[in-house]
């Protein structure tokens, strides 16, 4: 059998992360096995061994990935011509779409799993969508929406809230829509942030 080439691995690699990331969707992190991963990526189990040494490597790269996934998100609507409260409100509705989407995953009980060999590209992806974030609360700040001291601060509040609102349903053993829990964060956040009259 001829070696992969470097693309070949790489796609090879990404096809593995997408298995898991549908076998954490349905199982959660805590409880998905390495087994059930290569079941689902149609390998032998020594091959995802090969680009995984473990689980926490493989649970590490679907985050690392969702992060980069979701920085174009972020990027985009930095971007975008909307004025400071539409583009506020976008913000939180992406960030709350975006923890729905991985629902499963985005609640992991370890919390963002940064030890380990591929911790610096996940910390790294991390942070740049944190900066972002930032970015845009900072600008909605600069044209008089939001008063902020820290935009970095608050992008990690924001970011924690929007989080955090996922476990209502669980909790309250009820769900709300999505705009109804965008209004409520937003509401939350914005009495928080002292926004100027």
């Amino acid at each position: 059998m001829k070696p992969l080439t470097d693309t070949e691995k790489r796609a090879k690699e990404a096809a593995l992360v997408r298995a898991a990331a549908r076998v954490m969707s349905s199982r959660g992190p805590d409880s998905m096995t390495m087994d059930e991963v290569a079941r689902e990526a149609g390998v032998a189990k020594g091959t995802l061994f090969l680009y995984f040494r473990k689980k926490e490597d493989l649970v590490q790269a679907v985050f690392a990935e969702m992060a980069g996934a979701f920085g174009g998100v972020l990027a985009e609507l930095g971007s975008s011509p909307l004025e400071a409260g539409e583009l506020f409100r976008a913000l939180v509705t992406a960030l709350l779409a975006h923890f729905d989407k991985k629902r499963d995953i985005t609640g992991y009980s370890g919390g963002l799993p940064l030890s380990g060999p591929r911790r610096e590209a996940l910390r790294t992806r991390f942070a740049s969508n944190m900066r972002l974030i930032a970015d845009i609360l900072a600008r909605c700040s600069e044209e008089g929406f939001l008063k902020l001291e820290d935009p970095l601060f608050a992008a990690s509040a924001l970011f924690g809230l929007c989080r955090g609102s996922n476990t209502y349903a669980r909790a309250a053993g009820r769900a709300l829509p999505l705009g109804e829990r965008a209004r409520r964060v937003t509401e939350i956040f914005l009495r928080g942030a002292g926004r100027p009259e």
